[in-house]
């Protein structure tokens, strides 16, 4: 049986659902609520026959309302096979899909290259930000092989793909995948779980080297497990000097290397990177609004001549020609390619970007801020704190990570949608 929890908006499944049936007793607990955002149906039997079922269901027009507030599907351990991910393929290309997170491991997922290329196909086009594969060991090498060639998902930020019998005729496929620069397939990924595979020291030290050349947004990689034993090891990586295959202390010396390579390459450079770049992201917004918009807003023509004369007076900068006055700011953004202050300065100048002069009249608690109870002075404590502009600094529970802070929310939005997540280099030509 599955129950909804209404103060969470999940249906849960509490009993075994087998096939058809399991997923009509979901379905008429989707017809009985209202908005429903989570569906965790893991560990169950749904099948092939099951998912299809419960697809078709979530594509037609009865479901509509289903198809714009639920972002997580939960679908781990359900016999499902490439039948199956048709239909989740098919329901996740839809245009009123909000889905974000979906987890399909441990199911019996093989190697079809048709399905897999239009999994991916569909995955470019939606709204997933995290996607798991894990223990879907007939896969093999063919996810990389097909999925990864195919896939290219701007929005996607964590992938799994733990246990799924990789091998190291696949790494140099992953390793190309990963880097294939700041406009590739990879550009937004941002954690990357690819153990308990069989891969190799070789593989591993691929994937690593990848990373160094090509990718800058990846903070988190895991390649644990990955039958490093025993495995030939690579000539042409320099923290490696041996030849042969490596005995087991040779192989706990080559792993020491490779995770202080891959602490170096990810927390020592990108995440560094990371925090320049969104920072400087933030301050170059900030200073283009006043530099640069107030050439764009439009005046009456009685009044313009007067206004543009006394800015002129006031403030001189405006007297200077457009690209000189983008060449200054960049001094703000040194770490930014041109490409992303580009993107700023367009932003800036764009008058539907403003934020509201004036509060909501009418308070939407699904879009303020709890107060944090061990930071909220004179703030009522539990309760939403409403403003213009957020949350009162430093009050609300998203500064310890125990909700999202709108202001957060906010930035990100922002970061994303200038594409300064990440560090991104010039091209060089």
């Amino acid at each position: 049986m599955a129950v909804p929890i209404p103060s969470r908006s999940t249906i849960v499944s509490k009993e075994i659902l087998e096939g058809t049936q399991g997923a009509h007793t979901i379905i008429s607990q989707l017809n009985s609520s209202r908005s429903i955002t989570k569906l965790k149906l893991n560990n169950n039997r749904l099948g092939d026959d099951g998912v299809s079922a419960l697809f078709t269901f979530l594509k037609s027009p009865a479901a509509s309302r289903h198809r714009s507030s639920i972002s997580e599907i939960h679908l781990n351990d359900n016999g499902i096979g490439c039948r199956g991910l048709r239909d989740i393929a098919d329901y996740v290309n839809g245009n009123e899909v909000v889905l974000k997170t979906l987890w399909l491991a441990n199911n019996k997922l093989g190697p079809d290259t048709d399905v897999l290329a239009w999994f991916a196909t569909t995955v470019n086009h939606s709204r997933l930000e995290f996607l798991s594969l894990t223990g879907n060991y007939k896969l093999g090498d063919a996810v990389v092989e097909t999925f990864f060639r195919h896939l290219k998902a701007p929005r996607l930020r964590e992938l799994h793909i733990n246990a799924m019998g990789l091998t190291a005729r696949c790494a140099s496929g992953l390793a190309e995948w990963i880097s294939s620069g700041h406009n590739g397939r990879a550009y937004s990924l941002h954690t990357l779980k690819c153990s308990g595979n069989n891969l190799g020291i070789k593989g591993v030290w691929e994937v690593i080297h990848a990373i160094e050349m090509g990718n800058w947004s990846l903070m988190n990689v895991e390649v644990y497990a990955n039958q490093l034993a025993g495995t030939e090891i690579p000539n042409d990586n320099p923290p490696i000097q041996q030849s042969g295959h490596l005995s087991s202390s040779e192989t706990e010396v080559s792993w020491k290397d490779a995770e202080r390579a891959l602490h170096r390459v990810l927390h020592r450079r990108n995440s560094y990177w990371k925090r320049q770049v969104e920072m400087e992201a933030l301050n170059l917004l900030k200073y283009s609004r006043t530099l640069i918009f107030p050439s764009k807003v439009s005046l009456s023509s009685a009044d313009q001549q007067s206004s543009s004369d006394l800015t002129r007076e006031s403030f001189p900068f405006h007297n200077l020609p457009t690209e000189l006055r983008l060449q200054i700011l960049a001094v703000l953004a040194p770490s930014l390619s041109c490409a992303q202050r580009t993107r700023i300065y367009d932003y800036a100048a764009n008058l539907s970007t403003l934020p509201p002069l004036l509060p909501r009249l009418r308070r939407d608690t699904g879009h303020g801020c709890v107060a944090d109870p061990s930071r909220a002075l004179g703030t009522s404590v539990g309760f939403t704190l409403h403003s213009s502009g957020g949350c009162a600094e430093g009050k609300c529970m998203g500064t310890g990570n125990s909700l999202v802070c709108r202001r957060d929310a906010e930035r990100t939005k922002f970061l994303e949608s200038v594409g300064c997540r990440a560090y991104e280099p010039e091209c060089s030509t």
